[in-house]
């Protein structure tokens, strides 16, 4: 019964070339804007939420700028300031924590190789920072525990300070000048890019140890000298970062009598955050390409009716010779269907090529800056949700004339002959 329904359909679709390929392109163009917007936005939160998913189970403690008391936003005029005798505290007294480090930088400096200069972020940091954020150099090594004791000035550079000052060539054991003081570099950092900030460049750094920078170039302001901008902590687990957060919390409020001059951010809540607001405008989007869809669909029902106006002898007669209600509604069903599937195939194509060519500019243009590549376009889900959503607007909106087709008795068929 199927295979004479269908081949039934494509004798009649291929007598109406002209408005089946219309109402065939309908339906294209709504499963396309749907398969685009899937397939981008799936990929788009797995490039966003890549560099989010490596810090997962982190969180972040800074002093607060701004404090917002009785409904107003007021300046932090505490005396307290975080401190790397915080850090140490944490890294003894905090059970649920695996690791901790600070971050302090002091801004753009300038940097000198011989003739060539350029300007760089100057970045604190400890032997830990590597591990921690899962950055590690290419060439040399990184800073250990000697060079913040011994105040060392050495540095490590980022793969563009590389680049510009030494062209590519080997830079270990050389030196460079930082506000005019000597530094040897020890060692080249991966190239990283941009991430998911747009200010920032992870490979225009240079990374000198914690204590040198301190004893060297001062803290900027009046608190301690040994005051740092934030300290990042991971947990030991992810089912850990609760109790780690908590014990942290408690342990700097007991260091600093109470005072809640500081913030405390956590990675998984950004993340969370992240997800959320993706996955609202991805079905924002997905609601306005419904619309070319649903226009899709009433093409199909406009065709399918004028089909069963057309073809009421056919009716009569199929009915005269003991055709069932089901199987005239069966036929119309099907031929319904096939010009769904069939702009839902076409759909899919464009889609998916639309993605893919999407993915080779950002590929082109911005994968060095995340660090990430564009993802694979092709997804079993995706052709899932294509095929199930051709298959629905088939049957939603080929169901009425199908109906209307089968309610027709042969009486009726030959007086409207």
């Amino acid at each position: 019964m199927l295979a004479e329904s269908l081949s039934i359909t494509f004798r009649t679709l291929g007598t109406n070339k002209l408005r089946t390929a219309l109402t065939i392109l309908g339906i294209t163009i709504g499963i396309s804007g749907v398969i685009s917007i899937l397939t981008i936005g799936k990929n788009a939160k797995t490039i966003l939420t890549s560099s989010l998913n490596q810090q997962a189970g982190t969180f972040t403690i800074f002093r607060e700028e701004w404090t917002r008391k009785r409904g107003k936003w007021k300046r932090n005029t505490s005396s307290e300031y975080l401190t790397m005798d915080d850090l140490n505290a944490i890294r003894k007294g905090c059970s649920a924590v695996e690791s901790v480090i600070p971050t302090d930088g002091l801004g753009r400096k300038k940097i000198q190789k011989g003739s060539q200069s350029k300007s760089a972020d100057l970045q604190l940091t400890t032997e830990e920072s590597a591990s921690f954020q899962q950055w590690f150099p290419d060439y040399g090594r990184y800073l250990t525990r000697t060079d913040l004791d011994l105040w060392g000035k050495v540095c490590v550079i980022g793969n563009e300070v590389w680049q510009d000052l030494f062209f590519g060539f080997n830079p270990i054991g050389q030196e460079v000048k930082i506000d005019n003081q000597r530094y040897t570099v020890v060692g080249v950092m991966e190239k990283k890019g941009k991430g998911l900030d747009p200010d920032g460049n992870e490979d225009n750094k240079i990374l000198i140890p914690i204590s040198t920078g301190k004893t060297y170039f001062g803290t900027g302001n009046s608190g301690p000298k040994n005051q740092v901008s934030s300290i990042s902590v991971r947990a030991k687990s992810p089912d850990l970062l609760t109790k780690a957060r908590s014990e942290v919390e408690e342990l700097i409020l007991r260091r600093h009598k109470d005072e809640t001059f500081f913030q405390i951010s956590s990675v998984d809540e950004e993340l969370d955050f992240v997800n959320k607001i993706l996955t609202v405008i991805q079905i924002l989007m997905i609601i306005i390409t419904i619309f070319p869809l649903l226009v899709g669909g009433i093409g199909i029902l406009n065709i399918m009716l004028v089909s069963v106006v057309e073809r009421v002898p056919e009716i009569g007669l199929r009915k005269a010779i003991g055709a069932k209600g089901f199987q005239i509604r069966l036929q119309f069903l099907v031929e319904s269907v096939v010009i769904s599937l069939i702009g839902s195939i076409l759909g899919m194509v464009v889609g998916f090529t639309f993605s893919n060519i999407l993915g080779q500019f950002f590929n082109t243009k911005f994968s060095a800056d995340f660090g990430v590549e564009w993802p694979s376009s092709v997804t079993l889900e995706s052709i899932f949700v294509g095929v199930l959503m051709g298959m629905i607007v088939g049957v939603s909106f080929g169901y009425y004339p199908a109906s209307q087709a089968a309610r027709l008795t042969p009486i009726e068929a030959i007086r409207n002959k």
